[in-house]
């Protein structure tokens, strides 16, 4: 079964991983990638996005496969290939083979596939799950070096992109509960442990403290619901099993809890570690710690968006989806033959109509958001009233909702469609654990379910691309190659393909071989397409200093004798160009044309 999945999900994704862009975000990675293959360190020489380790990754894939868009892609698709059988290993642990293929391919369809541009996030979400493949063999075996290696993922994590640190915070609250259930089973001691239970109440603090400050820039009823909720929830369970009175003296919980904490976080340092020695040899470790914890901060006023308000209809849809799926668990409700073909020609009426009318679209994919709190709720209930289930069960479901939990935040704060996908295949493996505590289940309700979200996926969500995504439903328009030396092959809207193929050639003929030019606001991609160099340490302009930002522009062009430069217009993110920055540029470089929204100037 695995190796039907597995054959299934790499023709599917491999048929995909040519299709689409984003321009700034394949603009940001190729930049990225090529400034550190010249020997530049991300945070102390160039403002990289994100946390550095991709553009290390991908200038390794640069010199593999030569440097062009596509080789990056390449590097993510053999680490998907490495996440699918981990995504099944995981599911088997609460499914037959059959209910873990079904629940593999579902998480497949809601990933990769959907957008393929090697953005850190899905390496986000395949070290979220390698980590907790290793975390679930520690709860079986026991042995310590998996708990190393469950930290090491994290730390991985972290070293793409910043969410990373929620895996680890997500393992910490469960070894957080682990504890608290193996000290109550330890008879021997008979003192009280007032001191750990401070500690625990100024931990997990601290810990809600982190949730809100992260949260707050997007604050609103949707976000307290589908992220502060399910959350809030995992934060009370460890506090009411953490708390609870217990005979175990303070030293022999600090102890107990300590032996699996530390072989943990010396897993998340070591890798961390090991990625700083540069800085460290160089003496630019406050680059990066500003790079990486302070400079982002400057996103959330330009780029950021907050998830979609919910009204009647659409909680009326995540109700039906949540009723449908307490009867495919309930050991009293039994769908007869009329029910099954009534649940089938629903289905398929939802999935046919999603095509044409918008409405209908966004009904059918509008629970999926609020299936995060729902799931998250389901499962703290059940580790409340289900003692029956027993201590590595519980231990088990407590890991996969919390990482679910914590890993929805990748959403925060740009939660568009497609964040959702980084972090849906960990929502299934939730849900699936939830489900799985339930003595009897329908193996139709909740198999016709599985099969009409994949087609969901396959046929409404992948083809309508980011643009579009769970918004409404367009036939792919990713269909021309674009035709550049570097763009590797990418097939891309034609419309953005006619504008690109005019404008890189009109920028390599003004360049003049000078090797430099300037390309503001926010679109790095043009750098990376024309071959030439940016003069500056900006890749997005909102990352820059505004005060004296004029003056350091125009003082880096003479020295880099930039011949042509491209204003963009209407940048996705940044403000348009500041006045007197557009005015010095217009004047020293007089000769102009229009490309699309792109403006190149020469002199």
């Amino acid at each position: 079964m695995l190796i039907v999945v597995w054959l299934l999900a790499a023709l599917y994704t491999s048929s995909l991983l040519h299709r689409g862009w984003v321009p700034h975000d394949e603009g940001t990675l190729a930049q990225s990638a090529e400034r550190a293959l010249a020997g530049e360190l991300p945070h102390r020489d160039f403002d990289d996005p994100y946390t550095g380790e991709l553009s290390e990754l991908n200038a390794l894939a640069f010199r593999v496969w030569g440097a062009n868009l596509a080789s990056p892609r390449i590097i993510l698709f053999v680490f998907f290939l490495l996440w699918v059988p981990v995504v099944y290993s995981i599911a088997l642990r609460f499914a037959s083979a059959l209910g873990a293929a079904a629940v593999t391919v579902l998480a497949v369809a809601w990933s990769v596939p959907n957008y393929t541009a090697a953005v850190p996030s899905w390496y986000n979400l395949f070290f979220a799950t390698f980590g907790t493949a290793a975390a679930l063999r520690f709860l079986e075996t026991e042995r310590r070096g998996w708990l190393f290696l469950c930290g090491m993922c994290g730390g991985i994590s972290f070293l793409f992109k910043l969410p990373g640190l929620y895996f680890v915070a997500a393992v910490l609250l469960v070894l957080v509960l682990r504890e608290a259930m193996l000290v109550r089973r330890d008879p021997e001691i008979s003192r009280p442990s007032h001191a750990y239970r401070r500690f625990l109440r100024l931990g997990l603090g601290v810990f809600l403290v982190a949730v809100c400050a992260i949260v707050r820039w997007e604050l609103s009823l949707i976000t307290v619901v589908v992220f502060l909720l399910p959350i809030g929830a995992i934060a009370a369970l460890c506090w009411r099993e953490g708390l609870r009175f217990s005979p175990a003296a303070s030293v022999e919980r600090f102890a107990s809890f300590f032996r699996m904490v530390i072989p943990f976080l010396l897993g998340v340092v070591l890798p961390v570690a090991l990625f700083l020695v540069p800085y460290v040899h160089s003496g630019s470790v406050h680059n990066f710690l500003y790079g990486v914890f302070v400079l982002p901060g400057r996103r959330l006023e330009l780029a950021s968006r907050r998830p979609p308000g919910y009204g009647l209809n659409k909680l009326v849809a995540t109700a039906a989806l949540v009723y449908l799926l307490a009867v495919g668990t309930s050991a009293r409700v039994r769908l007869a033959r009329v029910g099954r073909v009534l649940v089938i020609a629903l289905l398929a009426t939802v999935l046919i109509a999603s095509a044409y009318y918008p409405r209908v679209l966004q009904l059918a994919s509008s629970p999926l958001l609020l299936l995060f709190p729902t799931t998250v709720l389901a499962g703290a209930y059940v580790l409340i009233r289900a003692e029956a289930l027993g201590v590595l069960r519980r231990q088990q479901l407590m890991l996969l909702i919390t990482v679910a939990a914590l890993g929805s935040l990748i959403q925060v704060p740009f939660s568009a469609s497609i964040y959702f996908c980084y972090a849906a295949p960990l929502l299934a493996l939730a849900l699936l654990a939830v489900l799985a505590t339930r003595p009897r289940r329908s193996a139709f309700v909740l198999g016709t379910v599985a099969v009409f979200y994949t087609a969901f996926a396959v046929l409404r969500i992948t083809p309508s691309f980011v643009y579009a995504m769970g918004n409404y439903y367009q036939p792919d328009r990713q269909t021309k190659r674009l035709n550049l030396g570097r763009a590797g092959g990418l097939r891309v809207d034609p419309q953005e393909a006619a504008v690109y193929e005019r404008l890189i050639p009109l920028v390599e003929e003004h360049a003049r071989g000078t090797g430099f030019t300037y390309c503001a606001p926010d679109c790095p991609e043009v750098y990376f397409l024309a071959g030439v160099r940016n003069p500056t340490r900006t890749i997005f302009d909102f990352f820059d200093e505004p005060v004296g930002r004029t003056e350091r522009v125009l003082g880096g062009l003479g020295p880099h004798d930039v011949q042509v430069i491209v204003i963009l217009t209407r940048p996705p993110f940044s403000p348009p160009m500041a006045a007197d920055l557009r005015a010095a540029l217009v004047d020293r470089y007089p000769e102009s044309q229009q490309v699309g929204r792109f403006e190149v100037r020469w002199r």
